[in-house]
């Protein structure tokens, strides 16, 4: 079994929010395809499901592990620290303004624990908690989601969590764009100084995971050191 790097280190260019309204056997043939052309653990896949009953979350869990740790990709479940333990995923997702402590002593410290940021006073929270990376959102015009906050808010969140890290002894928080991100306007947010993408459509609405390779080698590449 590989050995993920800790939380300091790792550094996804790339995460893939699944949707429970694509089937599990589309979402695991584009997560071989994806990973298999971007460099270990540069994808991150975090499994978001609150329509499905637990049962299927738990399968699905179990199955995102098995093709992450088998991809070495990172494996993340959103807001569910029990079932992230149990499946022994890399960390978890929390929601904006929740405390990460207790994802921290149930996971460890090498837990990869990130949360959402909708607004600056979010990242500050996140990232005074310890978060590892922050979800900046919405970037870019996305249904459902309001009124987009455009590049600059990437920019204040890297300047946010900079800030945070100068002042302690743990590494900067990492800062994702999200929210109508597509390959046209990664390079944009790597511009702004994030470190990675989070998408959905991007990838899973891809016409093949031939395609979605495609398009995740150009959502990554602007973010390669």
């Amino acid at each position: 079994m590989h050995r993920r790097p800790t939380s300091s280190a790792v550094e996804p260019r790339l995460v893939l929010i699944t949707d429970p309204r694509y089937s599990l056997a589309w979402t695991i043939d584009v997560v071989n395809a994806v990973a298999s052309v971007l460099k270990p653990f540069a994808l991150a896949v975090q499994l978001r499901d609150k329509v499905s009953t637990d049962e299927r979350v738990a399968e699905a869990a179990r199955v995102l592990r098995e093709t992450t740790r088998r991809t070495r990709a990172i494996f993340l479940v959103n807001g569910r620290i029990d079932l992230a333990r149990a499946v022994g995923a890399d960390g978890v997702h929390m929601p904006a303004g929740v405390p990460i402590a207790g994802a921290r002593e149930a996971l460890g410290q090498a837990a990869f624990i990130t949360t959402a940021a909708h607004n600056d006073d979010d990242v500050v929270r996140a990232c005074g908690h310890g978060a590892d990376a922050v979800f900046v959102s919405p970037i870019f015009t996305t249904p459902g989601k309001g009124t987009p906050r455009g590049t600059d808010a990437l920019s204040r969140a890297v300047q946010i969590a900079s800030q945070v890290a100068s002042k302690g002894a743990s590494p900067r928080a990492r800062v994702y764009a999200l929210g109508g991100v597509t390959a046209n306007v990664a390079a944009s947010c790597a511009e702004a100084g994030a470190d990675g993408v989070a998408v959905i459509r991007a990838l899973l609405d891809a016409a093949s995971a031939y395609a979605a390779a495609d398009v995740a080698r150009t959502l990554a590449n602007p973010f390669t050191c």
